[in-house]
């Protein structure tokens, strides 16, 4: 018998792609039996959340994929039999060149989940893969309406590359602001970007916090991590509102004079149009709109500013219909109040080398840029034309206008889950001439796929390098891949030399792929495997370290200065100013639609214990938290009869969900909250798949997919809804294989 080996690796749970919390994964006679968080790693020292811990389940789920699938009746009905990965990678090989050949490569289509993680090696092979093609048809459903939208306002206002981030460790004064929910866990990181996964934000807040700074949350629901006294003060305001509740702190803010006048007057421009802006949005104004009191506005704007060490993290999802008045004001408080790339403010950090290697982009035609879904948009021009709009993909799959993508590769993705509309995502779907879908596990989306591949897990795969701030380490295979699974990456370079580009993609050498991947961090493959414990220290940049790197930092804006008031945008023919207009679905601006949608409804975008429409089928998990759940403040369901644990209808202007009751006190009463990505049924607890569509749990069936904002289409996830006792949902049979 082999005795117990431990492999140093990297967890899957928050995406199986890139740096995430370090693991020592236990093999026993060639199989995978336990994990421990790794005390080596700096991201989680040791610590696991639940997700790290049901490892070995996920691993082993029976009700994973197991072999390629071909469709073995009408899409959507998912009926499949099962077929050769030969037989699968020939067809789809063929399908690609007849596409290409026949309409052109733009007609060709990769579209990619979170799953894999962002900026990593996963999307470095695929954007090269689709530019090797001569598509800029890559795209995601996810960032484009969580992440991006909220950033390209950000970046056109006060510059970096990405998000300014908080600076938790320096700060005296931290506001946790998750528009529209958020639980805050360890799930996520709030606004992450390229250079680190923020898994261990609510450990570092709770560590700052238990060193005298002060927690400020803002959320129609009181977080986790402000629960035992930790939170100093809990803003409950009203989803689809926080527009209004910034553009009144800068009110405040100026008209008290307590802005940071030596860095507005050297770093910003615009700002005496700002002020006369918004003179008109006054707490007392906004207490109207929020429902904060207007007093509670003026102390939180006057402590934000005078606070010398504040920082502030909004949520990475904070879809609504007004965005643009909340993303352009949030940017706007940072600058005027100086908490700008200074210590313990919203700073920009960056890693001591960034990963990579080319990705072909001057394999792209003009032709094929001029024609990326959604081009056309600001949005999508302002990012240089490099990535398809999914918004734009799924209504050109309808209308056949601009043109109808003809092959789409989903790696890893769900839109069917996680999309707004999932019926006209569905209808989308069926309009697709030949899909293929590449995942762990066998999801809504995967029943309207020509082939279906099964994907190995993170513990199957080899060699997955990340990075954050120095620290570079590996993810290592644990085990070999069970059934007839298969590493993306592996597939995928697979399929290039098929194609006839084997020489643009390693020829199919996957660790000759790593190692040019590495290549930037002056670090070989073989001195990252000999560190697989404890992983690499690469020596701090001084640009790493330094802080008010305000000249090079704000060089992409327009007289190298934060723009208060926006010319670019004022160019493009959109306001300069953050202006707010609030949500189409809200009491405020539809009085008429409150007699029958008396309250509000809003989702929580992740938890923890998941990954958003992912994990459902693990019973570790699945015991945490067994059905979909909609939290409702005690007062609110005595009102309506509604006791905890009860099964009830969610019913919107759009559509009906349906959910288990949870009352919460700590939650707005005209608020209900609820989380999306339920579908999984779970064998071992004898739970059953549940309709993406109408009467299931799917919460992205309640909004209107017209509602969004005006420059980024960002879809909102807020509307008016009626709550009543109902039944569970019908069950849905599980994608049948072996027909």
């Amino acid at each position: 018998m082999e005795s117990e080996r431990i492999v140093p690796t990297m967890c899957h749970g928050c995406s199986y792609g890139g740096y995430n919390c370090g693991m020592l994964a236990h093999v026993k006679d060639g199989k995978f039996v336990r994990v421990e968080g790794n005390p080596h790693h700096p991201l989680n020292k040791g610590k696991l959340c639940a997700k790290g811990q049901a490892a070995v389940q996920w691993v082993y789920n029976e009700q994973r994929l197991k072999y390629p699938l071909i469709r073995a009746g009408e899409k959507g009905e998912g009926s499949f039999k099962r077929i050769s990965w030969e037989e699968a990678m020939s067809v789809i090989a063929e399908k690609i060149k007849e596409t290409k050949e026949e309409y052109g490569p733009e007609y060709i289509m990769l579209s990619k989940g979170q799953s894999s993680g962002w900026a990593g090696l996963h999307q470095f092979l695929w954007i090269r893969f689709m530019h090797a093609l001569g598509s800029t048809s890559f795209s995601n459903w996810g960032p484009s309406v969580c992440y991006a939208p909220q950033l390209m306002y950000h970046k056109q206002l006060i510059g970096g590359p990405s998000y300014a981030r908080p600076d938790y460790e320096h700060a005296d004064l931290i506001v946790e602001w998750f528009t529209g929910g958020g639980t805050g866990g360890a799930a996520r990181g709030g606004v992450e970007t390229l250079d680190t996964n923020l898994r261990s934000i609510p450990l570092k807040i709770i560590e700052r916090v238990n060193k005298g700074a002060r927690l400020i949350i803002i959320n129609p629901q009181l977080i986790a991590l402000g629960a035992n006294g930790r939170v100093s003060r809990w803003l409950p305001v009203r989803p689809g509102t926080d527009g209004a509740l910034a553009l009144s702190m800068i009110h405040v803010i100026i008209r008290d004079k307590v802005y940071d006048k030596k860095f507005v007057s050297e770093w910003c421009e615009g700002f005496d149009k700002l002020s006369a802006h918004v003179k008109q949005y006054t707490p007392a104004w906004a207490e109207g709109i929020t429902g904060i009191e207007a007093r509670e506005i003026e102390e939180l704007a006057r402590d934000y500013a005078t606070t010398p060490r504040a920082c502030m993290r909004v949520s990475e999802a904070p879809q609504k219909q007004d965005l643009r008045s909340f993303a352009m004001a949030v940017p706007i408080l940072m600058a005027i109040t100086g908490h700008l790339d200074r210590p313990g403010g919203n700073a920009w950090f960056f890693p001591a080398a960034r990963l990579g290697f080319s990705t072909l982009s001057n394999r792209i035609s003009s032709k094929a840029r001029e024609r990326v879904l959604g081009g056309d948009t600001f949005y999508i021009k302002s990012s240089g034309r490099h990535s398809a709009f999914f918004r734009n993909v799924i209504e050109a799959l309808i209308s056949g206008k601009p043109y109808r993508p003809r092959t789409m590769l989903v790696f890893g993705s769900n839109p069917m889950s996680t999309a707004r509309n999932p019926a006209l995502v569905a209808e989308a779907f069926k309009k697709v001439d030949f899909t293929v879908v590449v995942d762990v596990s066998k999801t809504p989306t995967s029943r309207y796929a020509d082939i279906v591949l099964p994907a190995a897990t993170r513990y199957e795969c080899y060699g997955q390098p990340g990075i954050w701030e120095n620290h570079l380490t590996m993810s290592h295979k644990v085990i070999d891949p069970l059934w007839e699974a298969r590493d993306e990456l592996e597939v995928t370079l697979d399929l290039a030399s098929r194609l006839g580009m084997g020489k643009d993609f390693w020829n199919g050498d996957h660790r000759a792929m790593v190692a040019d991947f590495l290549k930037p961090a002056g670090v070989t493959l073989e001195q990252l495997e000999q560190s697989a414990l404890e992983g690499i220290y690469l020596p701090r940049t001084e640009w790493m370290d330094r802080r008010e790197r305000y000249e090079e930092l704000f060089k992409e804006l327009p007289d190298g200065k934060i723009q208060l008031y926006n010319t670019v945008l004022e160019k493009e023919g959109f306001e300069p100013l953050p202006t707010y207009v609030g949500e189409t679905e809200d009491p405020l601006s539809a009085p008429e639609l409150s007699n029958e949608y008396p309250l509000m409804f809003t989702d929580e975008h992740s938890a923890y214990i998941n990954h958003h429409s992912w994990m459902r089928d693990i019973p570790w998990l699945r015991e945490i938290r067994k059905h979909a759940f909609v939290k409702i403040n005690p007062a609110t369901a005595k009102k309506y009869g509604i006791d905890d644990g009860d099964w009830v209808d969610i019913v919107s202007p759009h559509g009906r969900m349906k959910a288990v009751a949870i009352l919460f006190e700590a939650i707005r009463p005209d608020t209900l909250m609820s989380q999306h990505g339920w579908w999984q049924g779970c064998d071992a607890l004898d739970l059953k798949e549940t309709p993406p569509l109408q009467e299931g749990t799917n919460p992205n069936v309640l909004y209107d997919w017209d509602n969004r904002d005006l420059i980024t289409g960002d879809i909102t996830k807020n509307t008016m809804v009626r709550i009543q006792r109902g039944a569970p949902p019908e069950e849905v049979l599980p994608v049948r294989e072996g027909l």
